[in-house]
């Protein structure tokens, strides 16, 4: 992917997610798009392109929002790394394969948020977390990461 498509794409999704899909939450949860963005891209074109935009994704995330700088950095570009790993060996034109990557990279997303931040002396409850944020963004960014990912994919594979 090139590079200036890829930070446009990172920089419109923290513009809409700030903005627009404070508007769309679901029992109070927000949809992780960029976690979605970081997923899709590492699946489509690998673990370069995955690990960038883990980086560009998670420091717009660390610089505003977060209470510690570098990490979501590290997440995203860990996901990145791991799903870009595994681009080769997956197939990419099925319902499974993202349902599987969403939901696995959810749930590694919030565990390692967890474990960082417990490193870094914030009191965080995760089970509670588990319970009322996890298995709701969960089922959320899986029903909307599966229509993402169909048609970015379609655009990338069918309009070559």
């Amino acid at each position: 992917m090139k590079g200036y498509l890829l930070f446009a794409m990172v920089i419109g999704n923290f513009i809409l997610q700030t903005t627009i899909f404070q508007y769309f939450r679901v029992a109070g949860i927000l949809l992780n798009t960029a976690l979605l963005i970081v997923v899709t891209i590492s699946t489509i074109y690998g673990r370069k392109d995955g690990v960038t935009a883990g980086i560009l994704a998670g420091l717009l995330q660390d610089l505003f929002f977060s209470k510690a700088i570098g990490i979501n950095i590290l997440i995203y570009a860990s996901i990145g790394y791991i799903i870009g790993g595994i681009e080769d060996k997956i197939f990419k034109d099925n319902y499974i394969t993202p349902s599987l990557l969403i939901s696995c990279s959810t749930l590694y997303y919030h565990t390692l948020y967890f474990v960082l931040m417990y490193f870094l002396r914030y009191a965080i409850i995760y089970m509670d977390i588990l319970k009322s944020v996890v298995l709701v963004e969960m089922i959320y960014n899986l029903i909307v990461g599966i229509i993402f990912y169909r048609i970015f994919y379609r655009r990338v594979y069918f309009y070559r």
